[in-house]
């Protein structure tokens, strides 16, 4: 008999993670901790966890193996920075400003405060859940330093076709609008197809269902594409479950935005509350970058910062990445999408083909369960509980606006092919496969490991 699931909606995450902090020890490994603090220090905007802005890090390539020729690419991609998909991440905030500032308790740092979290919650205005500029932007640089890193994909004479699929989400569908615009602009004579619809969405934006018989309590479950299903960035702005008395001593930043903080706490309901919601603002401060608006930077430090950013960490970990407790069920319905880049491949790598790239636009729900079923969603192949992940694995690099999963193919003039994959364009390679030589695979060997993990 198959496998019951039950699905839960994504509004009670809150409450399941919870569940999921009892304390479990992750065996000797090394903790990156303190390195939280530290990189949030020097970038406040990754405390956003998954709100944040695709962060460029320079590329380098190893060589590659000699007799070999870049001749095609599998990509898929998450849409760029975008919108909040509701503008109840600032409800807390700013009803606890109109309070405040009815009653003359605002200092002049808290009414600019106030002033911006308004902005940006105006902003919102019939733009919830859309791509952003900087959105757009992040996804033709992607696709411009794509084709000047691996020219002779791109300028193949028997080679020009593009196939593009998309996401039904508008923002999924602008996202690879901007990219195959950039890619146009860097060969004319490229010829692209554009495909969406509800048939692609069961690999593009896939579903996960987590069963009760699985490690741990069940979890939500939730699709990308779907507009009322928020896509992990929510979870961090919404208010937390149960008490609503502050777990952190928020009296300095009090002090700075209240002229009596004890007088605003009669007002405001909670403080967790109140500041969470700012912090959500904050992080859309970077995805709205033409605001000039800086919560972040102006407003918190490092440590507050770093507070703020773990919960929703561990959380997003605990939905889409290599959880013990999860990890199951998230490489379970990335089966699909595996199975799409080899079935593309195998058609891209006939001698007639005319393919030279196979492109996909997405979700976060897409690319780091992808991740977590390739064993790369940890650059050592770790799996972490729920409750320590913020020790160990940090959302900003893994799974960030516009992150994306790129499978380079090379060929040789006798007809064999290797293959390298890229995480966010840097380059990866797979605990206990063995590599022909460096990051190059065989493409039959990840092949027939890609199959085999789609059994």
């Amino acid at each position: 008999m198959g496998m019951k699931h039950k699905t839960f909606p994504i509004s009670a995450l809150a409450a399941v993670i919870c569940l999921f902090y009892s304390g479990r020890a992750v065996a000797q490994l090394p903790s990156r901790a303190e390195e939280a603090l530290q990189v949030i220090a020097e970038n406040p905007d990754r405390a956003a966890n998954n709100m944040h802005s695709y962060e460029f890090k320079p590329l380098v390539d190893t060589r590659t193996p000699k007799g070999y020729k870049a001749f095609y690419v599998s990509h898929y991609g998450r849409h760029g920075s975008r919108y909040e998909q509701s503008s109840s991440f600032s409800r807390a905030a700013l009803e606890g400003f109109r309070k405040a500032d009815s009653l003359s308790l605002l200092t002049p740092e808290g009414k600019d405060l106030y002033a911006a979290v308004k902005a940006i919650t105006d902003e919102h205005e019939g733009m919830e859940g859309a791509l952003s500029p900087r959105g757009g932007r992040e996804h033709q640089m992607l696709a411009t330093r794509m084709a000047r890193r691996y020219p002779s994909i791109f300028n193949q004479k028997d080679r020009k076709e593009v196939s593009a699929f998309s996401s039904t989400v508008q923002r999924c569908i602008i996202s690879m609008n901007n990219f195959t615009s950039a890619l146009k602009g860097e060969d004319p004579q490229l010829q692209f197809t554009f495909t969406t619809g509800q048939r692609f969405m069961e690999y593009l934006s896939p579903t996960i269902r987590f069963s009760r018989t699985m490690a741990g309590p069940a979890a939500p479950a939730g699709r990308g594409g779907n507009p009322q299903a928020p896509q992990g960035a929510s979870p961090g702005g919404r208010a937390p479950q149960g008490p609503q008395a502050s777990q952190y001593d928020w009296s300095r930043l009090y002090s700075v935005i209240f002229t009596n903080p004890a007088a605003a706490d009669e007002v405001i309901n909670g403080r967790e509350v109140f500041i969470r919601s700012i912090y959500s603002a904050g992080g859309l401060c970077q995805d709205l970058d033409f605001l000039g608006i800086d919560i972040f930077r102006t407003y918190f430090t490092p440590e507050e910062l770093t507070y703020l950013w773990q919960r929703q960490n561990d959380m997003i970990y605990g939905l889409w990445g290599n959880s013990l407790e999860n990890g199951d069920a998230v490489r379970e319905a990335l089966k699909p999408l595996l199975r799409d880049f080899v079935e593309k491949a195998d058609a891209a790598l006939k001698d007639d083909s005319k393919r030279c790239a196979d492109l996909r636009f997405g979700h976060d729900t897409g690319v780091l369960p992808l991740a977590s079923l390739l064993g790369i969603d940890d650059p050592d192949g770790n799996r972490f509980s729920i409750s320590n992940a913020h020790d160990y694995w940090f959302a900003h690099e893994r799974v960030p606006m516009a992150s994306n999963i790129q499978m380079i193919f090379y060929r040789s003039r006798k007809g064999d092919v290797l293959t390298k994959v890229l995480y966010n364009e840097q380059e990866v390679s797979f605990k206990g496969l063995k590599a022909e030589e460096g990051p190059y695979y065989k493409w039959n060997t990840l092949r027939e490991w890609f199959l085999s993990l789609c059994q």
